[in-house]
């Protein structure tokens, strides 16, 4: 698929896109508002790889957007001008985000992960609000034997 705007366009574009305050964002911490979850921080610039929202150093919540992660299931196509570059920036941000998943879980950290699309699926969010809180409560659980 060719690309519909010019290169100026393009970059004019693309210096819009929102890194934080997204409204995929927005929703997630309305939904986690909505389960009157305390203890979660949002864009935890401190740990590794910021994600989303952080729970006290128990649990980190990713959501990635389908394009610019590469979502299997969506499969988005690239823009065909820069094809490689596209390529190039799509595999650093996939290989990036494995890497970030796998370090903090050697830390202790459990991470979720959740697509876009999944966010705006009603049945996909029930499920992730369930994933999250049974991460939670193993999480709650793993402390309290520390205590204890």
């Amino acid at each position: 698929m060719p690309d519909n705007l010019t290169p100026e366009d393009r970059q004019k574009t693309m210096r819009a896109v929102r890194g934080t305050g997204t409204g995929l964002e927005r929703q997630l911490f309305s939904m986690l508002a909505g389960m009157r979850l305390k203890g979660w921080r949002k864009n935890a610039k401190d740990v590794l790889g910021k994600p989303d929202v952080a729970f006290d150093g128990t649990v980190a919540i990713f959501v990635d957007g389908c394009f610019w992660h590469g979502c299997p299931l969506c499969k988005r196509p690239l823009p065909q001008t820069n094809l490689q570059y596209w390529k190039r920036k799509i595999g650093r941000n996939v290989k990036r985000a494995s890497l970030n998943t796998r370090s903090l879980k050697e830390q202790g950290w459990a991470v979720i992960r959740i697509w876009e699309h999944e966010m705006r699926d009603p049945n996909a969010r029930r499920r992730i609000r369930n994933r999250l809180l049974r991460a939670l409560q193993k999480e709650a659980k793993k402390h309290a034997s520390r205590i204890g």
